[in-house]
C-alpha cells in the first residue's frame, strides 16, 4: 500500500529519539504554537486598567517599574515588577493598577497610541510592559487553553528566570534605534523563546493548586511516564508499564496522575493518540494510516475511539480538510476532547 508522503514524515519525526524526553514541544508543535509581540505599554501617575478577556493566550512582560496586578479568583493583588512575565489564557479579565487600591475600579478604557506607536496609561513612565500573544491554529487552539492555568506568573528574581531576564534585555536593545537588519526575524524568535522559557521556568515549580494539565510535565516522576508515551503513542502501554517508568506503585501512579493531569493515564494517552490522527488525516493519511500509527489493529475500533473522543468521525475531518468548501468542523464539537489532553 502506498503510503501518504507527509504522513510518513510526521511518523517519523515522532519517532525520532532526540525528541524521547520533550512532550512540552510535543504539544507546542502540535499546536503551532508562535508568540509575536504586539506593542509597548506605558504607564504613570495614579492609573488602573482591566484587560478584556480576548479567548487567547496573551502575555506581558515588565521591562521598567512596578504596578499590581490581579484576577479573579487570587487571594489579592501581586507585585508586577521589571523582569516579571505574566502568561494568560484568555478565561480571565486581568487587571493591572498603579495601587491594588485601584484595582476594584480598573475598567476597560481605550489605550491611546503616541507618536512612537506605544500606549499609554496615565501621565509618566514609571511603569513600562512589553505585550503579545501567542498564535494556534484555530482548530487546535483549545487543546493549549485547556492545559493552562488562567495565570502564569513568574517572577523575574527567581533562579530559574535568569533566561528570562537575557531575553528581555535583548528584545529592549532590539526594539530601539536604529533598526538593525533582519529586525523582524530576530524579534520573532525572541518573542517565541521568551514564551517557551517563561513555560519552562514556571515547571520548575508550578503550584499544586494550579488548573490545567501542563503542569504535569514538570512532576519529575509523572514526565517520566509521559515522555515514554509521547516518544511511543502507537505502543501498546498499559497502567503498570506506565507506573515503572513513572518508578510508582501502579496505584500510587493511577492516583498521582489523575489528581495532576485531571484525567486517567490511559485517557491522556488515548486522547493524545486521536489529537496526532486527526493531524495526519488532515495532512491527507488515511483512515488505515492514521489507525496504525495510533496502535490500533482495527479501523472498526480506531474509528468508535476517535469520534468518541474528538466529537466527530475520522472520515468526516478527513473529508472536511481535503475540500476547502465545505463547512468546517466546528470547534465546539472538538471540545470534548479539552478535558481529557
Amino acid at each position: 500500500m502506498l503510503m501518504n508522503t507527509d504522513f510518513v514524515r510526521n511518523s517519523s519525526e515522532r519517532s525520532g529519539s532526540e525528541r524521547v524526553n520533550d512532550p512540552l514541544s510535543d504539544v507546542l508543535e502540535l499546536v503551532h504554537a508562535r508568540c509575536g509581540l504586539s506593542g509597548r505599554l506605558i504607564a504613570g501617575g495614579v492609573w488602573a486598567r482591566r484587560f478584556a478577556n480576548m479567548d487567547a493566550i496573551k502575555l506581558c512582560a515588565a521591562i521598567k517599574g512596578t504596578c499590581w496586578c490581579f484576577m479573579d479568583g487570587m487571594g489579592e493583588p501581586a507585585r508586577f515588577e521589571r523582569g516579571d512575565v505574566l502568561i494568560m489564557n484568555g478565561t480571565r479579565s486581568l487587571i493591572l493598577a498603579s495601587d491594588p487600591n485601584g484595582i476594584s475600579e480598573a475598567v476597560a478604557t481605550p489605550l491611546v497610541q503616541d507618536d512612537d506607536g506605544n500606549y499609554r496609561l496615565g501621565h509618566g513612565d514609571e511603569f513600562v510592559m512589553l505585550g503579545g500573544m501567542v498564535h494556534i491554529q484555530d482548530r487546535r487552539q483549545f487543546l493549549l487553553l485547556a492545559g493552562l492555568p488562567p495565570l502564569i506568573h513568574v517572577s523575574g528574581a527567581a533562579p530559574e528566570s535568569a533566561n528570562l531576564s537575557w531575553l528581555l534585555e535583548h528584545i529592549v536593545e532590539e526594539m530601539g534605534s536604529p533598526v538593525r537588519p533582519g529586525r523582524s526575524v530576530v524579534m520573532a524568535e525572541l518573542a517565541q523563546l521568551l514564551f517557551v522559557q517563561t513555560l519552562r521556568a514556571y515547571l520548575t515549580r508550578a503550584p499544586a493548586a494550579d488548573g490545567g494539565w501542563l503542569k504535569g510535565l514538570g512532576d519529575k516522576r509523572l514526565a517520566l511516564a509521559l515522555a515514554r508515551m509521547h516518544a511511543a503513542p502507537s505502543h501498546l502501554w498499559n497502567l503498570d508499564d506506565l507506573a515503572h517508568e513513572a518508578g510508582m506503585s501502579r496505584t500510587g501512579f493511577a492516583v498521582h496522575f489523575r489528581q495532576v493531569m485531571g484525567t486517567p493515564p490511559l485517557t491522556y494517552l488515548t486522547s493524545w493518540r486521536m489529537h496526532l490522527a486527526a493531524r495526519d488525516l488532515r495532512a491527507g493519511a488515511s483512515i488505515a494510516e492514521a489507525a496504525e500509527a495510533a496502535g490500533y489493529t482495527s479501523e472498526s475500533a480506531f474509528s468508535n475511539a476517535f469520534k468518541r473522543t474528538m466529537g466527530v468521525a475520522p472520515g468526516r475531518l478527513r473529508k472536511a480538510a481535503g475540500e476547502d468548501n465545505l463547512e468546517r468542523v466546528s470547534e465546539s464539537t472538538l471540545n470534548a476532547a479539552v478535558d481529557v489532553i
